[in-house]
């Protein structure tokens, strides 16, 4: 399969998530060693890039979590190429992680976001699992856990669908725009003034 790569000066331009939702927190987990990876791959000080697209369907389910009380964090948004590649080496499970050779993630069009929920202090609230869960429980379908990790994973899940997001059936904290495919995969490099 023939692969489209854009670098930074022919991609399309990305927004920072926060200017759409300025409540938003950050936490970008491959930035640090909080990920399956164990290591860091985004550089100290990385943003939230998406499309504007997405940028807009967050802006909806943010403003509707708010009013039942949460926040949202993101754990991931735009990836370039390169990581991808280096995540499909460590980890080539399909459905966990997408193959570079086969299209690559909707993260690497900007067109994806892994996220979850605080509530009004900041503060997480329990879902099923914790990020990059690679099992069942991360499923949204996954009947275990408490009523509690449940119903939040499934206000989020509804919220992020009201909005116009696609949901992932294994991974509860991942979110897709429906016209992902029509964005090139990107590989412009995740710096702090990326755009």
């Amino acid at each position: 399969m023939l692969l489209l790569l854009l670098t930074l000066a022919s991609a399309p331009a990305l927004v920072d998530a926060t200017t759409a939702v300025p409540d938003l927190k950050v936490d970008l987990r491959y930035a640090t060693d909080q990920n399956f990876l164990k290591q860091a791959v985004y550089p100290a000080g990385a943003r939230c890039w998406v499309l504007p697209e997405t940028a807009e369907r967050l802006t909806h389910a943010a403003a509707s979590l708010r009013q039942k009380g949460y926040r949202m964090v993101a754990w991931d948004c735009y990836r370039p190429f390169t990581v991808q590649k280096k995540m499909w080496e460590l980890f080539p499970h399909k459905g966990f992680v997408a193959d570079p050779n086969h299209g690559g993630s909707h993260h690497n069009r900007g067109a994806a976001v892994d996220v979850s929920l605080l509530d009004e202090e900041g503060n997480p609230v329990e879902m099923p699992t914790a990020f990059d869960t690679f099992s069942r429980a991360s499923f949204v379908r996954y009947a275990g856990g408490t009523e509690s990790s449940r119903a939040h994973r499934d206000l989020l899940v509804q919220a992020m669908e009201a909005a116009g997001f696609l949901r992932n059936p294994m991974e509860w904290w991942h979110f897709d725009i429906p016209e992902a495919i029509h964005h090139p995969v990107l590989d412009a490099p995740l710096a702090p003034d990326a755009k």
